[in-house]
Order: structure tokens, then sequence, then C-alpha cells
């Protein structure tokens, strides 16, 4: 059994993973740009640097997940 169906057929968790499936699906450079905001993001909280950085960073990519949301 393919795992994206499985997930798919969530009833909650399957909608949001459509959603923002099919929206990235389509814009690759915006989806690339999310997660590699939100790993830095992470990257910087875990390493106790640049603390503020590593907040904002991660505000993006939380924000970037949400626009993808509401226009998939």
């Amino acid at each position: 059994m393919d795992l994206d169906k499985s997930i798919c057929n969530l009833p909650i968790i399957g909608k949001i993973f459509t959603r923002l499936y099919n929206y990235f699906r389509k814009h690759i450079l915006f989806t690339d740009l999310i997660h590699i905001t939100f790993g830095l993001g992470l990257g910087l909280l875990i390493a106790n640097k640049f603390i503020i950085g590593g907040i904002i960073l991660l505000i993006i990519g939380i924000l970037g997940h949400i626009y993808a949301y509401i226009k998939g």
C-alpha cells in the first residue's frame, strides 16, 4: 500500500496533506525556500546561536505552510 494514499485517507490530516501536496507539487521553488528557512531556523535554535534569527526563520517557515494550505 502506498504511504501517500494511506495518509490521504485519514480524516483530518488527509485533507491537510492533500491540499499542501497539491500546492507544493506546482510551486517547487516556494517549497524549497519554505523548507530551507524552516531547517535553518531549527538549526540555529538547536545550536543556541542567534536565537532571535532562528525564531524568525521558523515563523517564516510556519507561515509559508499556512499560505500553501490556504492557496492549495
